[in-house]
């Protein structure tokens, strides 16, 4: 293993010194969102930038090309909402264009009813969409006001035009643990993958629930065990942490994340931009490089890629904190990060 006052490898991939291909590019689009989740986001909200603190779309794709070459093989639009991003189907077909392997965008689902059809025209293929409760006021309980019905709504159109849909439900103690046969045999019926997720302390929000709610995924493993026998799948390279399993009789696929209980940080291939540019190593940390100004500055996109590199192997942690002060919240906000 390098130590950390190594020479980065002039190799055009991106690495850490830990011996891990970066190959996977979380890009948050805004941290506005209309939901205010409760391990999410603060009951009140995050404050928000000024447009000029953002990156411009152009600004975006200049970055998104940056990092395809790179090596980057999976982007996936995440937020806040990123379907309240003008400009999100500008940004698919432009990752489309660059030849990016897989593209995805995570959402609330919210406007899922409105936009699905452009988001297929964009070219998108992979949507996954936040369902934790199939019961109407559990869902406006843990959202803070939410329309479950809206979401299916959303999630049926969208199904028409969009092959690849994939649910994810954060597990909480106090809210859906006894709910998780209900939302397994809801995917199953209607052909989504789903993956159980792992509360984060990340934010006041998210330390809060972490404290209150915190579920491990193995006991929502058991709960599935009980009805449904699990037979696990392969992973490919570039995939996320999910640990993937399928049901005999289906195609569809159950999947687990596990932060806390089951640390994944060993195979992590993963970095992510925010809104206003900021390329951040980790979830659960908050080191980072600022790319906005340097971008501003008129930086080319050879230097843009060396500062990158440069950064990403000498500042990438081995491994996030969450159990190693289990009280403390991560200074970050998922909605800010994208998750």
């Amino acid at each position: 293993m390098a130590g950390t006052g190594a020479l980065v490898p002039q190799a055009e991939d991106l690495h850490d010194r830990f011996g891990r291909r970066i190959s996977y590019l979380r890009v948050s689009l805004t941290e506005h969102c209309n939901l205010r989740c409760r391990y999410c986001s603060p009951e009140k909200g995050t404050p928000r930038f000024a447009r000029k603190d953002h990156l411009a779309p152009a600004e975006l794709d200049q970055l998104l090309s940056v990092f395809r070459s790179l090596g980057v093989r999976h982007m996936r639009f995440t937020g806040g909402e990123p379907l309240l991003y003008p400009w999100l189907c500008d940004r698919i077909a432009h990752a489309r264009s660059l030849g990016i392997e897989k593209l995805s965008v995570s959402t609330n689902g919210y406007l899922l009813d409105r936009l699905a059809g452009a988001l297929a025209a964009a070219g998108l293929k992979r949507l996954n969409v936040s369902l934790d409760s199939l019961v109407p006021e559990r869902f406006a309980r843990i959202t803070r006001g939410g329309d479950v019905n809206r979401v299916l709504r959303g999630l049926f159109i969208a199904r028409e035009s969009i092959p690849h849909i994939k649910l994810n439900a954060v597990l909480l103690k106090d809210e859906n643990f006894d709910e998780i046969p209900a939302l397994v045999d809801f995917a199953l019926a209607e052909g989504f993958d789903i993956q159980f997720i792992e509360t984060m302390p990340l934010g006041i929000a998210g330390s809060t629930s972490r404290a209150d709610s915190y579920v491990s995924v193995a006991e929502a493993e058991a709960r599935i065990a009980r009805t449904h026998a699990l037979i696990a799948r392969p992973r490919a390279p570039d995939d996320g942490p999910s640990r993937r399993f399928g049901v005999a009789g289906f195609a569809n696929a159950i999947g687990f994340i596990s932060p806390i209980s089951q640390n994944f940080c060993a195979g992590c291939n993963r970095v992510r931009l925010t809104s206003t540019g900021r390329l951040v190593y980790c979830l659960g940390q908050d080191d980072g490089v600022d790319l906005l100004a340097p971008l501003r500055a008129g930086l080319t996109p050879k230097a843009l890629a060396d500062l990158i590199r440069d950064k990403v192997w000498h500042e990438k942690p081995e491994r996030h904190t969450f159990n190693d002060e289990p009280g403390r919240a991560a200074p970050v906000y998922m909605m800010r990060l994208g998750g």
